[in-house]
């Protein structure tokens, strides 16, 4: 599954391993390894963080 933000593809396989969150930073481990994302503001962050958790 991907999550597209501004214009670039974010690519989360599954299972998700472990998420962590410091202010508008996600890292989180899936099936193919750490990754760290950072966006723009919080908000932001918040809207990636509620699509990875909610996703099967």
């Amino acid at each position: 599954m991907s999550y597209t933000y501004n214009g670039t593809e974010i690519r989360v396989e599954q299972p998700i391993r472990s998420i962590s969150v410091n202010k508008s930073k996600v890292i989180f481990a899936d099936g193919t390894g750490r990754k760290i994302t950072q966006f723009a503001n919080v908000g932001e962050a918040r809207q990636f963080l509620s699509w990875l958790t909610s996703a099967h």
